[in-house]
């Protein structure tokens, strides 16, 4: 081998080792390109993640909200259902309360006009007993006469 031909290697080396360095500095810039695409990737995905579960916390918190007002709604109804029952039976009661103190003073009226009636009647008939006591007395006091004179004689 010739010192040209070897030069001529060498030359080609150093072109080959160049053109390998070369090869290697693109292979390592399309690496760390990779990389960092990946990073970049990996980020986005994070903060989409965070995104989403924010959103999620609020669709959450909205929606408890949501059966929350429902809820107190539903009870507060129900509660004017309640006072609504209440007032109609306490309605219902005063009114039969007042029916039966109708009911209450009728009869004490009607009592009050048998009583009256029943007095009346016993005077009729205090009289007229003592009006046959009387005729009794008489009749009882003419027989007894007639018996005396009738022994009298």
């Amino acid at each position: 081998m010739s010192n040209s031909q070897l030069d001529e290697l060498k030359n080609k080396a150093a072109e080959l080792d160049e053109k390998v360095k070369h090869s290697a500095q693109e292979a390592k810039l399309q690496g760390e390109k990779a990389l960092d695409d990946l990073k970049h990737t990996a980020k986005e995905a994070k903060l989409n993640a965070e995104a989403k579960l924010d959103d999620l916390k609020h669709e959450a918190k909205a929606r408890h909200a949501e059966d929350k007002a429902t809820l107190q709604e539903k009870a507060d109804d129900l509660k004017a259902k309640a006072e609504a029952a209440k007032a109609s039976a306490q309605e219902k009661f005063d009114h039969l309360k007042e029916e039966a103190g109708q009911k209450l003073d009728e009869a004490k009226l009607k009592a009050a006009e048998l009583k009256q009636e029943a007095s009346v009647k016993l005077d009729e008939l205090k009289v007229h007993a003592t009006e046959k006591f009387d005729e009794l007395k008489k009749k009882t006091t003419e027989t007894l006469g007639k018996f005396k004179k009738g022994d009298q004689a």
